[in-house]
């Protein structure tokens, strides 16, 4: 039995249709082990079921009640960028429905970026009686002593539900966390299934390749995990809704001391050498980065790091020292071609994008470039410029993204108020990869435009012989190998007619 029972929801082929397969990666729920590890310090009994390594169904579902009979279940909606939480919205409701089908006198909270920014249509429309908003961990901890009669209603923080008059309970949102060492102290790794079920993507992997035996490359990109160093970001694009979890644009820090002792317990006790840094902005304080790499460097660990950087923050002195930390990959935020399309979504970048990549990786670090289509500003042009910009700058990997209004971002609280039929009649069609996905239009271009472009730049990107001559220089052989088979996986597309 476990006093409370954390689900992570989640079913990555059917988000990423075929390239769920093999090419996307299956990360640990590592927000829900950072809510378990705080409970637990509370003296709360808790359990993790992580849906995306152990399954679900409905009649899985009747087990799964019987085995924990919990006195609460609690749904954290998220994903490892923030549009994920949206986009995992499908799965999460068709669980709750579930759950409820079969006990419906358990009380199911749902918390994470989407629920907290839509509480009140997420009570309405989904199978759950709570919904649990800002980071988690006050929230969950009022609502378990709420409902074992040990604080009244008005003590909530950071919980809302419906009253049986069907208006709204809502206690505000919780105070952000200001000692980020003392309340998520670790993450509850006793919890987590075994580390070797989940994956790196497979571009994290890319060096690991030449050395690999199976499928997929599978052998090579396992065990794996995701951390924070972090929490938040300082900036306010308006298409990005991550700021919505915690209240305004900030980023706050664990203690390096603190970040190095999870980093221990991964690689002497876990074996894990690919990590995903998953902090919105990891490459932003030189300081920081500075004696982080020290740190690594001093422990003399073999490391695979991916981490989010800004053009804008990436230090040429600290390169050579990141390299040697580990840190072989950065992702870069470029967003689009124009400096005109950035700056209206105020994504300015104030300094060259081809110095900076072609600085990182003479560095021998590796760049994924994100590259998004249809912007408020975009038109065919603009897009176009978008991607010659990616096919010239030759990052090592790539990711195009159309846009999106996720809920929690200025562009959702703008197309809701002046177009709400513009945007996806479903969760669903908020997906990037998925069959329903229903991106943006822009002023001058359909979602229908928006869409096709997108997937057929991934296409042209992905078999441009400079492009495949290079990661054959940079990875070898089986690397482009790999490459060709996915472009020949075609996504379907419910929008374009497929």
């Amino acid at each position: 039995m476990s006093e409370i029972l954390f689900i992570h929801p989640g079913n990555h082929r059917k988000t990423y249709q075929e390239l769920g397969n093999l090419h996307s990666a299956i990360a640990p729920p590592v927000w829900i082990g950072l809510l378990a590890h705080h409970v637990k310090q509370h003296g709360i009994e808790c359990a993790i079921l992580d849906t995306n390594v152990e399954g679900w169904s409905k009649e899985l579902c009747a087990e799964i009640l019987e085995k924990y009979n919990p006195k609460l279940i609690v749904m954290m909606v998220y994903g490892h960028n923030p549009s994920a939480s949206t986009q995992t919205m499908p799965v999460a409701s068709s669980i709750a429905a579930d759950i409820k089908s079969v006990n419906d006198t358990v009380p199911l909270a749902m918390g994470g970026l989407h629920p907290s920014a839509l509480p009140e249509k997420t009570l309405k429309e989904e199978a759950c009686d709570f919904v649990l908003r800002g980071e988690g961990a006050i929230p969950i901890r009022k609502l378990y002593a709420y409902l074992t009669g040990d604080i009244s209603c008005d003590k909530l923080v950071g919980v809302n539900f419906l009253k049986k008059d069907g208006e709204l309970f809502d206690s505000g949102m919780p105070p952000m966390t200001e000692d980020l060492d003392e309340t998520y102290k670790s993450y509850a790794f006793d919890l987590l299934p075994d580390l070797t079920r989940y994956r790196a993507h497979d571009s994290h992997c890319f060096q690991e390749f030449e050395k690999s035996t199976e499928p997929g490359f599978i052998d090579v990109r396992t065990p794996y995990f995701v951390l924070y160093t972090s929490l938040g970001c300082p900036y306010h694009c308006t298409y990005c809704c991550i700021n919505s979890l915690f209240g305004k644009p900030r980023i706050r820090y664990w203690d390096l001391e603190t970040v190095m002792g999870w980093i221990d317990t991964l690689v002497l006790k876990h074996g894990v050498k690919h990590i995903r840094l998953d902090d919105e902005l990891f490459i932003l304080s030189p300081k920081r980065i500075e004696l982080f790499c020290d740190m690594i460097i001093e422990r003399g660990y073999d490391l695979n790091l991916w981490a989010y950087a800004r053009v804008d923050t990436v230090r040429e002195s600290l390169l050579k020292k990141m390299k040697k930390a580990g840190l072989q990959w950065l992702c870069l935020g470029i967003e689009a071609g124009a400096a005109a399309v950035r700056d209206d979504v105020d994504k300015t970048i104030k300094r060259d994008i081809f110095d900076t990549v072609k600085m990182i990786q003479d560095n021998d670090i590796y760049v994924l470039g994100n590259f998004m289509f249809g912007l408020p500003e975009d038109n065919l042009e603009t897009m176009r410029a978008t991607l010659d910009m990616a096919v010239k700058l030759r990052c090592e990997f790539i990711n195009f993204n159309s846009t999106m209004a996720y809920p929690g971002s200025q562009l959702y609280n703008y197309w809701i108020a002046n177009a709400p039929d513009k945007l996806p009649s479903s969760w669903a069609g908020y997906t990037q990869h998925g069959y329903e996905t229903q991106p943006l239009p822009t002023k001058y271009l359909s979602s229908e435009q928006v869409i096709k472009f997108r997937d057929e730049a991934f296409e042209e990107y992905y078999t441009n012989e400079g492009y495949l001559q290079f990661i054959k220089q940079r990875f070898g052989p089986k690397t482009v190998e790999y490459i060709r088979n996915m472009t020949k996986i075609k996504l379907k597309r419910k929008i374009l007619g497929d």
